[in-house]
């Protein structure tokens, strides 16, 4: 049976009409404007905005919503509070009360400076869908030009470095082996990983030619700085195609690791809108960063997502379902993550966030709830320990990225090769010396932390056969950290894929028990949020 289609309720309560306009929009949208607020007219049959209890009608969970100055409830704190963060646009500068203002600025309300309906529209189609998607193509997938290069070497499956023949001018040096389809009136990002030596450079060339006609649309070209940052390939009223040529200049190496393909968020974010994307110094990889102020009230819960080789964010849904405001955190390199590790700075960046939002929200420091499946368990242990959360649960927990890097080589040969490559990511080789290294890396923090005020809640597998010993070393520094603390575990049978129904369920039974410290109930009709995971961590 196929999947329904989703589609998005574009919802626009107020003077100006845009019907005429909206006819722009695929059968993905859905437009509805009332000028009135009568309770007999709902946007959706039988499907009142708000509910009896005054909270938004969960149908409206991921509606767009267009407010101008006949929005009714523009002075209306609660009602503001119910709407859904990152999908507010504004279509002019409002007169707001501070209230008002505070509300909208946390629930990232856009002010849009587009000047008419029909552009709005475009907006909106473009960049205000539902579901993030990306892809990467990851360095076997390249064609290279030999004359422009004195050497190749791959490592591992992290980068290919590119040694370049001196020259003065543009050579092409590789490019993917495919070009890149895009359908009418989408939009995508286009972001490499990379590095240079002193001395080279390097230059990405992405073309965008007409499916139909196969006439050039634009050539772009991008140096230096540029390559930063990811690059818009908008789409046209018909299909296109863009291909994406990478040229090298001057003498030295470069390294050419993923080409990321996403969906685009154009001016708004990066996979979500209002998103925030970090940078590693290694190969400028990227974990990306999503925040939804929720109903504003405490614990601020922070996800980090399982190994993914889908580029986007998990746990959404769950997050949603406990109503609390949340942060999404997603680590986009190597082929599905890499445990958001980094370079001083970079995971400097990652506590600095969860402490500005906790501030903007005026939470208590301790007003904080971590939590991560597999790969995600490392994350919310490791910048855990450096917050003293009131909690942090886990799921399947994984702390030995170089025990884990070791076992592939006998325990599950041509399994999970991924943990090799982010050994290569961190460490200079796949040494015993460079795997010891990158566990102490996990420990040492852990044994520096804070956790006096945190509850932990463990679920984990007996015979995990990527990290067996995970849950005893962590079980055993969090007593000697916190002896006065609450530690909430329980073992499964099996291997580390093993049962991730079971461990889901008690996951999700410890989150509703540590938010029930702040007051919480888990609805009466909550259906279970699970977590898709393909395989690896």
């Amino acid at each position: 049976m196929a999947r329904p289609k989703f589609v998005t309720a574009v919802i626009h309560i107020g003077n100006a009409d845009y019907t005429a306009a909206a006819q722009y929009l695929t059968d993905d949208y859905q437009y509805y404007h009332s000028d009135s607020v009568a309770p007999d007219q709902t946007p959706l049959p039988d499907q009142p905005l708000l509910k009896e209890n005054g909270k938004l009608n969960p149908k409206y969970r991921n509606a767009v919503f267009i407010l101008d100055a006949g929005f009714p409830w523009l002075d209306d704190p609660a009602v503001l509070s119910q709407l859904p963060a990152n999908q507010i646009l504004l279509t002019e500068q409002l007169e707001l009360s501070p209230a008002a203002s505070s509300i909208l600025a946390l629930k990232g309300a856009f002010v849009t400076d587009r000047q008419t309906p029909e552009e709005l529209m475009k907006e909106i189609q473009h960049f205000f869908y539902f579901d993030p998607d990306g892809y990467r193509f990851d360095p076997r997938a390249w064609h290279f030009n030999w004359e422009a290069l004195n050497s190749i070497q791959l490592r591992g499956n992290v980068y290919h470095d590119l040694e370049l023949k001196p020259t003065d001018t543009w050579q092409l040096i590789t490019a993917p082996h495919d070009s890149f389809f895009l359908p009418a009136k989408m939009a995508d990002k286009v972001s490499l990983d990379y590095q240079i030596e002193d001395g080279a450079e390097l230059g990405l060339k992405l073309t965008q030619t007409n499916a139909q006609t196969k006439q050039v649309i634009k050539t772009i070209f991008l140096t230096g700085d540029q390559l930063e940052h990811s690059l818009d390939v908008i789409g046209n009223e018909v299909p296109s195609f863009f291909q994406a040529l990478l040229y090298g200049k001057g003498q030295g190496h470069v390294q050419v690791g993923d080409l990321h393909v996403r969906r685009s968020r154009g001016p708004y974010g990066e996979m979500m809108p209002n998103d925030v994307v970090l940078q590693d110094q290694a190969l400028h990889g990227n974990v990306g960063i999503y925040f939804d102020a929720g109903d504003l009230k405490p614990p601020l819960n922070v996800y980090f997502a399982g190994y993914r080789t889908k580029e986007g964010y998990e746990g959404r849904r769950m997050m949603e379902n406990f109503g609390a405001p949340f942060l999404l955190i997603s680590d986009w390199r190597l082929e599905g993550g890499a445990f958001y590790l980094g370079d001083e700075e970079f995971e400097a960046q990652i506590v600095s966030i969860i402490q500005e939002k906790l501030h903007a929200l005026d939470f208590k420091p301790s007003d904080l709830i971590l939590a991560g499946m597999s790969m995600g368990t490392f994350g919310a242990l490791y910048y855990g320990a450096r917050l003293n959360p009131a909690g942090i649960v886990l799921g399947k927990p994984l702390a030995e990225l170089g025990t884990i890097a070791q076992n592939g080589r006998v325990k599950r040969p041509n399994d999970f090769r991924t943990s090799e490559d982010m050994q290569l990511y961190f460490e200079p080789d796949l040494s015993d010396t460079s795997s010891h290294d990158l566990d102490q890396r996990f420990w040492k923090n852990l044994e520096n932390g804070h956790l006096q005020n945190t509850t932990l809640a463990i679920a984990y597998m007996f015979q995990d056969d990527y990290n067996r010993d995970a849950y005893q070393g962590i079980r055993q520094r969090f007593v000697q950290l916190n002896p006065t603390g609450k530690l909430l575990a329980k073992g499964f049978e099996g291997r580390h894929n093993d049962q991730t129904l079971p461990i889901v369920t008690w996951f999700q039974r410890q989150y509703w028990y540590l938010l029930s410290q702040f007051g919480r109930k888990k609805p009466q009709k909550v259906k279970q949020a699970g977590m898709k995971q393909k395989k690896g961590a």
